[in-house]
């Protein structure tokens, strides 16, 4: 199986799917590896938006902040729930930013018809999210955002393939993702394991080509014979300002409501778990 510093995320956001079928190649690069045809590459990419995971399932996970310079932030801690509809993931995530403090509870939907974020603070309003890259901040101090824990961009209609290369010593098909709105990213290049429908990384670059940030794939967990994202980065390139996100704990083949994914329900506290519900990673 995968050694556990091998890339491959948040699967349909978070977990590792079992190997493609092997495809009709053609042409290759410098190392050897074989680049995929138009018809292949379209393949590969609808394969990878279709793979789902048997269940729902529910994570507990921590950020913490690594400025370039100065001490490391204290972790914060958040929960996520994830289910499946209309072809596409939904997830749901909670974050507070101190003990006691009030939560912050997000939605995110993807499908092939639409991509859709919603935000409410606890016990107030639901507001849908236009501006996804700075509307939608996990906590202050952060970098991650809400966008990258939905990661629509695998999702956006102009999706190009681009290339078959060498990432971290595995071969990686990276596509170009155009963002047809006007707000930023205007378009992300990122990577599916060849091996393994996982996302690998992911670049993030403005109109004018220059990178924004990197989101990698650092490490893996195993959970009820389920590989799973533990570990996951992203650098700021301006600033070089890094967060690291890490799952502590993982319930899965859970059945969760479908109310729990629903606008209308998202500032209200959701039902818990019980511990021996959860396993350690």
């Amino acid at each position: 199986m995968v050694r556990r510093n091998l890339l491959s995320l948040i699967a349909c956001w978070v977990i590792v799917h079992a190997p493609i079928s092997l495809l009709a190649q053609s042409n290759f690069d410098n190392d050897g590896y074989a680049q995929l045809s138009a018809i292949d590459a379209t393949v590969v990419l609808n394969e990878f938006r279709a793979s789902r995971v048997p269940g729902d399932f529910c994570l507990k996970f921590n950020i913490i902040h690594k400025p370039r310079r100065g001490e490391s932030s204290a972790p914060i801690a958040g929960t996520l729930w994830a289910s499946w509809a209309n072809g596409g993931p939904r997830l749901r995530i909670e974050m507070s930013n101190a003990e006691n403090a009030p939560k912050v509870h997000y939605l995110a939907i993807k499908n092939k018809d639409e991509s859709q974020l919603w935000m409410a603070k606890e016990n107030q309003a639901t507001q849908l999210v236009s501006n996804q890259t700075e509307g939608s901040i996990l906590a202050p101090g952060l970098l991650l955002t809400a966008f990258d824990l939905q990661m629509p961009f695998t999702h956006w209609p102009e999706s190009n393939y681009v290339a078959t290369e060498r990432s971290r010593g595995r071969p990686v098909h990276f596509y170009l993702a155009k963002n047809l709105s006007t707000n930023p990213p205007a378009k992300v290049k990122f990577g599916i394991d060849r091996s393994y429908r996982a996302l690998t990384e992911a670049t993030y670059y403005n109109a004018e080509d220059r990178a924004l940030r990197i989101m990698q794939i650092e490490d893996f967990s195993k959970v009820d014979e389920q590989w799973m994202i533990s570990t996951c980065s992203v650098r700021d390139e301006a600033t070089r300002d890094v967060d690291t996100l890490k799952i502590t704990e993982a319930a899965v083949r859970l059945k969760l409501s479908n109310e729990l994914f629903t606008p209308e329900t998202l500032g209200t506290p959701t039902p818990s778990l019980s511990t021996e519900q959860f396993k350690s990673l």
